[in-house]
């Protein structure tokens, strides 16, 4: 199939530990990707890393509901009018024994062959992403970028739109709810020990990434969450959080508030989506620990996730001569 002389409409599935997500966007096919225009985005909570760290597989169950909500978010993107689609899967099927036999799973349920990315090509992806959809001023600025999800956190330095250093490690807001909280709300050790666990990697990790940064800006669901409050949100609108900047002391503020929070409390927070009540209170923790390791004047807020690199991605390999590049769906 050729692509279009204007723009190419993409579908793109970032198939994550804890939820799953489509874009379907328009790219232009010349030009460097920065005006990537939304048609339709969608997520639904998918927790593929539950359980992961105790049996080293992906449950299957939680492989079957993935399977039909990809299969669901395939034949939206083709509904729409995308005319290649491309899916990647995270953390959750990188680490998992049965990780490969997910992805067969999925693909075989969408009729789209499922890419688990390596960390290197995730964090590289979400860097891009986010710097293209914060504008010109990121494009220009030193950043560093991070994405909390479920089973990993990617923390990438760069210049502008070039990548630098990367890290992607071994731990997200599942992974840290179901090894350390069993109180409502947590107790001090219980934020100690998740605390510590973050600081031990970044220490030992992000040893030679800069102390501080022009730019600081993360992705995920906390992060959402976040900026929701400190917006006032009564709905989720991506509008009204992309490019919110949330000033240190106020982030510092915001994220004890939620680490302190119990779940009656976070129940009556509308902006706080399915799925993501118990794990935001450990996402917490880690964005301020984040916060505190790489100084800067505020948290610059993205929706522009893996979803956002995974479509620039997809449009590059369709706008290939034919034999040149997959496509595959």
């Amino acid at each position: 199939m050729s692509a279009p002389t204007k723009h190419m409409r993409v579908g793109a599935i970032d198939i994550g530990s804890n939820s799953i997500r489509l874009l379907v966007a328009d790219v232009p096919a010349e030009g460097n990707g920065h005006d990537l225009v939304t048609v339709a985005r969608a997520g639904e909570s998918c927790r593929l890393a539950r359980g992961l760290d105790q049996t080293g597989q992906v449950d299957g169950e939680m492989a079957e509901r993935a399977a039909h909500l990809s299969a669901e978010f395939v034949r939206r993107a083709r509904s729409l009018g995308a005319g290649y689609t491309l899916a990647g899967a995270t953390a959750a099927l990188r680490r998992a024994t049965n990780g490969a036999d997910v992805a067969a799973l999925i693909g075989a349920r969408t009729g789209v062959p499922v890419r688990i990315l390596s960390g290197e090509e995730e964090a590289r992806l979400v860097y891009q992403a986010v710097v293209s959809g914060l504008g010109s001023g990121a494009r220009r600025s030193a950043c560093i970028v991070f994405d909390l999800g479920g089973g990993s956190t990617e923390i990438v330095s760069g210049m502008g739109s070039q990548v630098g250093r990367w890290v992607s490690l071994p731990f997200g807001a599942v992974n840290l709810t179901e090894r350390f909280i069993t109180s409502n709300p947590l107790n001090d050790s219980e934020m100690e020990a998740i605390d510590g666990e973050v600081e031990r990697h970044l220490m030992h990790e992000c040893a030679y990434m800069p102390e501080t940064a022009p730019i600081l800006a993360g992705v995920g669901g906390t992060v959402t969450v976040l900026a929701s409050l400190d917006r006032e949100l009564t709905a989720y609108d991506p509008a009204m959080i992309e490019g919110w900047t949330i000033r240190s002391a106020r982030l510092e503020e915001l994220t004890t508030r939620v680490a302190r929070s119990t779940t009656a409390d976070r129940d009556g927070w509308v902006v706080l989506g399915r799925g993501r009540s118990d794990i935001v209170v450990a996402g917490s923790i880690v964005i301020r620990r984040l916060a505190r390791r790489f100084r800067s004047a505020g948290l610059v807020c993205s929706t522009h996730g893996l979803r956002y690199g995974l479509a620039r991605l997809a449009a590059a390999e369709w706008s290939r001569p034919l034999g040149e590049g997959p496509p595959v769906a």
